[in-house]
């Protein structure tokens, strides 16, 4: 209608410019609200065509963003749907190729170069999701995959694994006796039902080692405190993993330990292998004052910051990493060094600074893939290279030089 009136406007200055009368006028004005009648109810008829199209199967008016995705559908994968519907009127077909298999579709993932991409069965996608639920049966340990294979990133207290003697770092070559295809099939074959046994093929240091264990209830909690034995006013803290709940749990943590009369605070991260991103952005934002975070780089290029609020708990502490501390715990490490709210203690951390997106499909059916790319406050890149610790020190003499630094 605007693009119509447009043109009408158009053609009324023209007339004007070419009859100067007023009978002219008259008869002008008399064409244009015949145009204008001619052109309102043209719309109107095809407003109601369009109407009658859709429950008549023809056709259906969809958004430009529909348009768009169907679009490019169509440029994709049209001609193979060209194909099957060619398959389906082949009198001569004896069997019809299924459209879409599941480990096509497993397969394209695990090919594409990406580390941390997976597919998911509904029952791997659940067992993933537990580990961030804090709440799961299985041996308690947090799984990396890369290019030279499967690794332990963390053990967790009093489970299976630890009884049985699995460290970080140690590398997983078989499952009961069999080659896990990639981490969910290991993680698939490491989880079960309680009570039931299993045996982790490791390697390390060369040499490997068959630990037998018994799967157990892993009711995690995500965040561990005390006061130090050495220093009433320490309070000691370690996060074990990121999960839905531990922002909560460490600002419970933190009020607990300040109650019982501590002013200094130690964060363990170390053999924290990450977890849910927003839950580390949750801690920097309730540990700093109005502050960079970090900043997420997609594939386009495009730049997302993440800033604190202004408020800030404004701890005196230190954080203690090691080579096992990655991904979320390296995000809230750079953020509390970069902005020297604390004095990074330790080995240079893992060096994973990508991030992963999954998503559920209708089917139950799972799909992860990395979707950025972060950088430190300060702009530097953690992929594979890590964080450098402020104080380097070991685990031998790390609470030590901790405790130091906070008497300084």
């Amino acid at each position: 209608m605007e693009e119509n009136t447009t043109i009408i406007n158009e053609t009324e200055e023209n007339t004007t410019a070419d009859t100067g009368d007023g009978e002219g006028r008259s008869r002008r004005k008399g064409r244009i609200k015949l145009i204008a009648a001619f052109a309102a109810g043209f719309a109107a008829c095809l407003a109601v065509f369009a109407i009658a199209l859709y429950p008549a199967g023809l056709g259906k008016i969809i958004s430009q963003d529909d348009y768009d995705y169907y679009e490019k559908l169509n440029e994709r994968y049209g001609k193979y749907n060209n194909i099957m519907e060619m398959i389906d009127r082949d009198p001569l077909v004896k069997k019809v190729p299924e459209a879409v298999s599941e480990d096509s579709i497993r397969e394209m993932v695990e090919n594409l170069g990406d580390p941390y991409a997976a597919y998911y069965t509904p029952e791997e996608y659940a067992e993933f999701t537990r580990n961030f639920n804090a709440d799961y049966v299985g041996i308690g340990i947090l799984v990396e995959q890369n290019d030279q294979g499967l690794f332990v990133m963390q053990v967790y207290d009093d489970g299976p694994a630890q009884k049985a003697g699995m460290q970080p770092g140690d590398e997983i070559v078989r499952v009961d006796n069999v080659v896990p295809e990639n981490i969910d099939d290991a993680v698939s074959r490491m989880t079960g039902e309680e009570g039931t046994k299993v045996t982790v093929t490791v390697k390390r240091n060369g040499e490997e080692l068959d630990l037998k264990m018994k799967r157990a209830a892993i009711n995690l909690d995500s965040v561990a405190y005390t006061v130090s034995e050495e220093d009433p006013d320490v309070g000691y803290i370690r996060i074990a993993i990121f999960a839905e709940d531990t922002c909560d749990e460490f600002k419970d943590a933190v009020e607990e330990l300040q109650d019982k009369g501590c002013d200094k605070f130690i964060l363990d991260l170390r053999d924290n292998g990450g977890g849910l991103t927003q839950a580390s952005l949750d801690i920097a934002d309730y540990l700093l004052p109005e502050c960079m975070i970090m900043t997420e780089i997609d594939k386009d290029g495009s730049e997302k910051e993440y800033k604190s609020e202004k408020s800030a708990a404004d701890l005196d502490m230190v954080v203690l990493v090691n080579e096992n501390t990655a991904s979320a715990s390296e995000i809230l490490t750079a953020a509390i060094k970069d902005n020297k709210a604390g004095t990074v203690i330790g080995t240079k951390t893992y060096g994973k600074g990508v991030t992963q997106m999954s998503h559920q499909f209708q089917d139950g059916y799972a799909i992860k893939l990395t979707i950025t790319e972060y950088l430190t406050p300060n702009g530097d890149h953690v992929q594979n290279k890590g964080i450098e610790p402020d104080i380097a020190a070991t685990n031998e003499d790390i609470l030590d030089k901790a405790l130091d630094e906070l008497k300084d």
